[in-house]
C-alpha cells in the first residue's frame, strides 16, 4: 500500500516535467497555471488568468490606501503578519516587468541543458542529474511545506474571531482589503471567501517565483561544475583540438558570466525589498507567538509559517552562497588538466583562461548587499533586534 502511493507520487511528479525545459520544467508549469509565465499570450485562459492578476493587484493597493487613509495599528500589523503575501506582488509585478528578459533567460538555461543531454557525455550527465535532483527535492519539499503553512494562515482568522463582554464578536480577517460587503456575517463570510481566493492564488505567484529562483540558482551552481569538468578535460590530442577546447570553454564560460549577471539584475531590486521586509515580518511572527495564550492550534500553525518564511528566506542565500562558491574553483580546475604537457603556447593560454575563469559571481539584494550566508545570519540579528524593540514597547 505504501509502496503504491508512492508510486503514484512519483508519476505524479512526473506529469510536471517537460522534457523542453530540463531543470525549470515543473516551475513554469505552476507559473503557467497562475498565468505569469503566458509563452501563447493570445489565448482566452491567458488573458483571464492576466486579468485575474490585476484584480488581484488592485485588492492589495486598496489595502494599503485603507492603511494609510485610516490609519489603524491593526492594519499595519496585518500587513506585516502576512508580509510574505504581499512580497508575492512585488514579485509578480517585477517578474511581468522584465518578463521577455526572463524568456531569454529561460531559454538559455533550457538550451543549455539540452545541448549537454544530447552530447551523451557521462560525467556531464551524471552532474546535471544530481543537481537536477536536488532541484527536484527542494521544490517539491518547499510546496508541501507552504501547503501547510497555508491551512493555518487561512483558518487563524476563524480561530482568533471572539466576543467581548457585552457579547460584540470581533470579525478578524486575512487581508484589509475593499470589498463590497458588510463586516457582519454573512458579508464577512463572502469577503472571507475573496480574501482566501485571492490569498491561494498569490500563495501560488510566491511558490512559482521563489522556486524558479532558486532553481536557477541551483543551475548555475551545477553549470560551474560543468566548467570545471570542460576545463580539466580540455588537453586532449593534437595542438588544434587542445586550442578548441580551451576556446569552447572560454565561451561557455563567459556565457555563464553573461547570463548570471542578467538574472541577479532580475532579482536584485525584488532581493533589496525583501531583505527589509522578512526581517520586520520575522519580528512581528515571534512576537505574536510569544503572546499568545493557551491556544496551542493557533502557536503551532503561527510556528509553522515562521518557519516557512525561514526557510524561504535561508534557500535563496543558501544557493546563492553555493554559487559563489563554486565560481571560486573553476579556475583551479585548469590547472587539473594535463597542461605540463603541451606546448607552451597552449600553457599560456591555460594560464590566461585560469585568470579569465577566476571571477567570482555574487547575488546582490540591491547595490550592496551581497547575498550570502553572512548576510543571512545579518537578518536573522536584524530580526530579532527588532522583536526586542517591539516588546519593549508593547506595540
Amino acid at each position: 500500500m505504501v509502496f503504491n502511493s508512492k508510486k503514484n507520487i512519483i508519476s505524479l511528479f512526473s506529469l510536471l516535467e517537460d522534457s523542453r525545459h530540463p531543470s525549470v520544467g515543473p516551475h513554469l508549469r505552476l507559473l503557467s497555471l497562475t498565468g505569469i509565465w503566458y509563452p501563447n499570450s493570445k489565448t482566452n485562459i491567458t488573458l483571464l488568468k492576466r486579468a485575474c492578476f490585476y484584480v488581484i493587484v488592485l485588492f492589495f493597493v486598496s489595502q494599503y490606501l485603507k492603511c494609510i487613509i485610516k490609519f489603524k495599528i491593526d492594519s499595519l500589523q496585518l500587513i506585516l503578519e502576512y508580509a510574505p503575501f504581499h512580497m508575492g506582488i512585488v514579485k509578480t509585478c517585477f517578474f511581468q516587468k522584465d518578463y521577455n528578459v526572463w524568456q531569454e533567460l529561460v531559454f538559455f538555461i533550457s538550451k543549455t541543458e539540452r545541448d549537454q543531454i544530447a552530447k551523451k557525455d557521462p560525467k556531464s550527465i551524471k552532474t546535471m542529474q544530481s543537481y537536477i535532483s536536488r532541484n527536484r527535492k527542494i521544490t517539491y519539499s518547499f510546496w508541501a511545506l507552504a501547503f501547510i503553512a497555508n491551512i493555518g494562515v487561512f483558518s487563524k482568522p476563524y480561530q482568533n474571531n471572539q466576543s467581548d463582554v457585552n457579547g460584540t464578536i470581533t470579525y478578524n480577517h486575512l487581508f484589509d482589503g475593499y470589498t463590497p460587503f458588510s463586516e457582519e456575517p454573512p458579508g464577512y463570510y463572502f469577503s472571507m471567501g475573496i480574501e482566501t481566493i485571492l490569498g491561494h492564488v498569490v500563495s501560488f505567484y510566491v511558490l512559482g517565483w521563489d522556486t524558479l529562483v532558486v532553481s536557477i540558482m541551483i543551475f548555475f551552481a551545477g553549470q560551474m561544475q560543468m566548467s570545471r569538468l570542460q576545463c580539466s578535460r580540455m588537453i586532449n590530442g593534437s595542438p588544434e583540438r587542445t586550442h578548441k577546447n580551451i576556446i569552447k570553454c572560454h565561451k561557455f564560460h563567459t556565457d555563464l558570466i553573461k547570463y548570471q549577471k542578467q538574472f541577479n539584475s532580475l532579482i536584485s531590486p525584488v532581493m533589496f525589498v525583501y531583505l527589509f521586509v522578512s526581517s520586520i515580518n520575522l519580528s512581528v511572527c515571534i512576537v505574536q507567538i510569544a503572546e499568545i495564550e493557551d491556544d496551542f492550534a493557533t502557536v503551532l500553525s503561527s510556528f509553522i509559517f515562521l518557519l516557512a518564511c525561514l526557510i524561504q528566506l535561508l534557500l535563496f542565500y543558501w544557493h546563492s552562497n553555493e554559487v559563489t562558491v563554486q565560481s571560486e574553483l573553476v579556475s583551479y580546475s585548469t590547472f587539473e588538466s594535463n597542461w605540463t604537457s603541451t606546448q607552451n603556447k597552449l600553457q599560456k593560454e591555460v594560464a590566461l583562461l585560469g585568470l579569465t575563469t577566476s571571477k567570482t559571481l555574487v547575488f546582490t539584494a540591491g547595490s550592496f548587499n551581497h547575498m550570502t550566508l553572512a548576510t543571512f545570519i545579518s537578518i536573522i540579528r536584524a530580526s530579532y533586534s527588532f522583536y526586542a524593540l517591539l516588546n519593549s514597547t508593547k506595540y
